[in-house]
C-alpha cells in the first residue's frame, strides 16, 4: 500500500510540476527588450530603408542612443516598437533586430530541464502504479 501512494503521489507532484513550469514559461522567458542595431554594408534587395530623421521622436532616439552606445538599448516593450528593419542615420545603414529576453541567460534550458524531470517523474510513476496495479489484479484473479 505504501508502495502504491509513493507512485501516486510521484505522479502528481510530476503532472503538477511540470503543468506548473509550462504555465510559467512565457512570463519568465520574455525578460527584457532590447533594440540591437548593426551597420551593414550592403541593404538586402527587399528591404525598405527608413531614413532616421522620418521616424518617430522616441525611435529615433533610441537608434541613436544604441548606435552611439555600444550597438544596443533596452527599450520599453509598452511605447511601442520601432516600426522599421533597416534605418539609415549620419550615412550609415544599420539592420535593427528587437531581442525579447537575455539570450545569454539558461533560462529555456532550465524549463526544458523542468518540463523533462517532471515528465519523465509522471510517466515512470504512471508505469509503476499500473504496475502495482497489474500485479494485484493477478492475484486476486489466482485467489478466484
Amino acid at each position: 500500500m505504501r508502495l502504491l501512494l509513493a507512485f501516486a503521489a510521484l505522479f502528481v507532484f510530476g503532472v503538477a510540476g511540470t503543468g506548473y513550469v509550462i504555465y510559467t514559461a512565457p512570463d519568465q522567458a520574455t525578460g527584457p527588450h532590447t533594440l540591437q542595431v548593426t551597420a551593414v554594408s550592403e541593404v538586402p534587395e527587399n528591404a525598405t530603408v527608413t531614413d532616421a530623421a522620418n521616424l518617430s521622436d522616441a525611435a529615433r532616439r533610441l537608434v541613436e542612443t544604441a548606435v552611439e552606445g555600444n550597438g544596443s538599448v533596452e527599450i520599453d516593450p509598452e511605447r511601442g516598437p520601432v516600426n522599421a528593419t533597416h534605418v539609415r542615420y549620419e550615412g550609415t545603414v544599420y539592420d535593427l533586430r528587437v531581442i525579447v529576453g537575455n539570450p545569454s541567460d539558461d533560462v529555456a534550458r532550465a524549463h526544458l530541464l523542468a518540463v523533462a524531470a517532471g515528465g519523465l517523474t509522471a510517466v515512470g510513476s504512471a508505469l509503476g502504479l499500473v504496475g502495482l496495479l497489474f500485479r494485484a489484479w493477478q492475484r486476486d484473479r489466482e485467489r478466484a
